[in-house]
């Protein structure tokens, strides 16, 4: 399994490092009243506006107390930024921020508001609109979300992660010319981005070419060994290299990284599973399904690896749980009728679930067939029951009335007494 959601520009990436423009953040000079709101890292980059002293000491507190991480207090943080902006009303780094700030916190809203008032004060700023887009491409706008990847590149032509969402979708159509091109563009703005070589290695991937895809995943893990993703997809490399010990080995790197990394967790589910240990596949989606109750792919391959184990009243449990989820998911159905048909011989209730598959999908013909011959398979099987347990019944009924026609047994007569012993002739 592969994921990748869209993707935003983040608040202080590096500890205090701006999100715009992969620059620093703002400090001030030695000889001068202002500070740069950028580094020279990337290449043609646009000169980074300059704001004042009091301005980058405030977004300076900001990004110290954003580097706490899950204990960071968004107030404070907040806080500091409004400060910043107090100081420099044309800052607009610090109204992007705010706008990370309110999407952390769930005011979508509010964040659009921040992200449009950053390009408001810069209109050379272009993420405040890749986070916009992100938004709407979660949201299901893909057109609308697109169309604003294009005016951040507009704005700002080296705007990575503007390519890097564009490049995924290039991939999705499978134009994989335009996606390489511009993940390319992206590392020019930034060398290490390590999302860029994730995306890079799953287009070599999609292309085929796993040699190339492997290369990138090597490099990538040069720059960032710790990242769970480029480990993952260099297991799915190495599974179309087939060397399938290396990767399970890639999958468990990702999975020590970050425990709760689900693409990883379902690779190790899947390949565990095939080597017949259900018991280790079984864990895996476990904990998918912990972190995401509503996934029903998961819970499918957990009720699964659970008939694999013997539990068929779990996997029971399970199927009909995703269902629950998810009426019209064929394969859940399809699994239910063989558990029944094959495990725990309820034939009934095997073709009830064969022909739920017949009624929610109409178009996975391969899968409609198996499910056709399945029910002609149980009711075969039924008939032939059938056919035995009345030869049966017959058969018990033609032995009572053998036995009721019969005539009772003749008494039996009180046996003979012994005759005397001859006695022996007189002399």
């Amino acid at each position: 399994m592969m994921s990748l959601s869209m993707m935003r520009r983040a608040a202080f990436p590096l500890v205090a490092m701006l999100a715009a423009c992969g620059g620093a953040a703002p400090r001030a000079e030695e000889t001068a009243d202002e500070a740069t709101s950028g580094s020279e890292a990337g290449e043609n980059k646009a000169p980074a506006p300059k704001v004042k002293r009091a301005a980058a000491d405030a977004f300076a507190e900001a990004a110290k107390e954003y580097a706490r991480g899950p204990q960071r207090d968004w107030g404070r943080i907040e806080a500091a930024l409004q400060d910043a902006i107090d100081e420099d009303s044309k800052f607009a780094e610090a109204y992007f921020n705010l706008g990370v700030a309110a999407e952390s916190r769930g005011k979508l809203d509010e964040a659009r508001d921040w992200y449009s008032k950053a390009r408001e004060k810069n209109p050379a700023f272009g993420d405040g609109l890749v986070n916009m887009a992100a938004m709407q491409a979660e949201s299901g706008s893909k057109g609308e979300a697109d169309s604003l990847y294009q005016q951040a590149i507009q704005a700002e032509p080296l705007n990575g992660y503007a390519h890097l969402n564009l490049a995924m979708v290039a991939k999705s159509r499978k134009d994989f010319v335009d996606a390489v091109k511009r993940v390319r563009t992206a590392l020019k703005e930034d060398s290490q981005n390590i999302h860029a070589y994730v995306i890079l290695a799953w287009t070599y991937y999609d292309m085929g070419k796993f040699e190339l895809a492997k290369l990138v995943c090597s490099q990538a893990l040069s720059v960032k060994e710790t990242e769970p993703a480029v480990h993952n997809i260099q297991g799915l490399v190495h599974l179309k290299l087939q060397d399938v010990t290396r990767a399970l080995a890639s999958f468990q790197r990702a999975v020590e990284l970050d425990a709760d990394y689900v693409p990883a967790l379902f690779n190790m589910g899947a390949i565990t599973f095939s080597y017949k240990d259900y018991e280790a596949s079984y864990r895996a989606f476990d904990q998918v399904v912990k972190l995401e109750p509503k996934n029903a792919e998961a819970g499918l391959s957990r009720a699964v690896a659970a008939r694999g184990m013997g539990n068929y009243e779990e996997a029971e449990r399970g199927y009909k749980a995703v269902i629950g989820l998810d009426e019209r998911y064929a394969a859940a159905h399809f699994n239910l009728g063989v558990l029944y048909q094959e495990f725990t011989q309820k034939p009934d209730e095997a073709i009830k679930a064969f022909e739920s598959v017949l009624r929610v999908e109409q178009n996975d013909a391969a899968l409609r067939k198996d499910a056709t011959e399945r029910i002609k398979q149980v009711q075969i099987q039924l008939q032939t029951q059938r056919e035995a347990e009345a030869m049966m019944k017959q058969q018990a009924e033609e032995d009572r009335k053998r036995a009721a026609e019969a005539p009772p047994p003749a008494p039996e007569s009180a046996p003979a007494e012994p005759a005397p012993p001859a006695e022996a002739p007189t002399p």
